[in-house]
This record gives C-alpha cells, structure tokens and sequence, in this order.
C-alpha cells in the first residue's frame, strides 16, 4: 500500500527551497560609489554585498538602468566564487585606461549615466536617486551611497583598490605656465565664485572646490 507524504514533509520541502532561495541569488548587490569627470567619459559603478552573503552570483540577465541617459546595462554571466563582502566595478574603456585604475569587471559604454543628477536602478532590488549637483565632477572626487564625497576609490571583484585623476595633467594649470603650482590657486582664488572659464577647470559653470581639487590633484610640471 502506498502511503502519501504527509502534509508537514511538503512545508518542510517549501521550507528548505525558501531558505536556499534567500542564500543564493542577486538581490544583496547594492550601489555603492559612482564617479565621472565632467564630460561623462569618465565613469565608473561600483556596487557591494554587505553582508557575508556568498551565494550572490546569478547576476546574467539582470540590468543597470540610467534614467537621465536611457542607457542600460545587462549581465552577461553570473559570477564565480564567494560575494561576501564584495565589490563588482562597472567602468567605461576611458576609465579603464587610465593609470591608477583597477580592471573594471565588466565594460560600460562612455555617457553611461547623467552627471547632472540621475536614478539609477540595478534590476528590482536597487534603486539611487542622485540629486541634481550631488555628483562631483573635479576628475578626483567620487560619491558615495551615504552622500558623502570623497577621492575615488574603484574596488574590483578581485579585491584591487585603486583611485584614478580623469582630467589631462595641464588641465590644471589655470595660468598657462607649464607647470601646476601656487600662481594657479592664486587665479582660482581671485575667480572664486564667479563663471570665470579661465578658472572654471572643472566646467560645473561656478569657480569652486572641484577646481582647487583639480588643480591638487595635477601639481608639479605638465607632462
């Protein structure tokens, strides 16, 4: 005589799937720091596990959506190995040439999100809404998810760090000297506040911060 399985084998069965479901997945990735120099050619994504998390792999077919540009992003394969605490970077190929930068794990094209403010979205289980001005655009600085800014610092799935200057060296040097010095800060500080475009390097339209970072960042002799 054949006995069916009780009715407690199948909410154990559900049980277990529900908890595989919950270990193995894609849903604990999260934006985490975005950066562009100030024509957009320059970008790069990175997103983070947060938690010791090591089954969040199946990323093929998920998507990274841009509202401002319309672009989007999708997966090709899942990944391999542990996630726990991990960081994937998402770069465009201007980035990724750039002396300083990790290999960026997956390629996005130039112009990928809006540096005027923009939401990005990863699939359903991620959304950012960066405000209008929130997002630097010095060429050193990034943003980060608590809104803080900070010099950038791109983490690959392999676990290198680095930090990228995404302006050309002379960029930097207001006053046309050849070399990147005190002169240069003392133009920025006599254009501070104003549209000045001879001062203006980073081209936010306001002679600020984000110049006097550039002009840091690119000191000594033009190369």
């Amino acid at each position: 005589m054949t006995r069916n399985p009780p009715a407690t084998f199948f909410a154990l069965t559900a049980a277990l799937a529900l908890a595989s479901a919950s270990y193995a997945g894609s849903h604990l990735w999260a934006f985490n720091e975005v950066f562009s120099n100030p024509d957009g050619t320059v970008q790069f994504i990175e997103l983070h596990v947060a938690t010791n998390a090591n089954q969040e792999i199946f990323l093929q077919g998920k998507k990274i959506k841009s509202a401002a540009t319309g672009k989007q992003f999708t997966f090709p394969v899942n990944l391999q190995g542990q996630t726990g605490f991990k960081y994937l970077l998402l770069a465009t190929p201007a980035f990724a040439a750039l002396p300083g930068a990790p290999t960026p794990d997956f390629i996005l094209p130039s112009n990928f999100f809006g540096t005027a403010g923009d939401t990005l979205t990863y699939h359903v289980y991620d959304t950012w809404v960066i405000g209008a001005r929130q997002l630097p655009t010095d060429c050193v600085s990034s943003l980060n998810r608590n809104l803080s800014v900070t010099v950038n610092t791109p983490r690959n799935y392999p676990g290198v760090q680095g930090s990228v200057v995404a302006c050309p060296p002379c960029a930097a040097d207001v006053d046309g000297s050849g070399t990147v010095d005190a002169s240069d800060i003392a133009v920025l500080l006599g254009a501070w506040g104003t549209a000045d475009d001879s001062a203006d390097v980073s081209g936010d339209g306001t002679v600020d911060a984000s110049d006097l970072a550039i002009v840091l960042g690119g000191w000594g002799a033009c190369s």
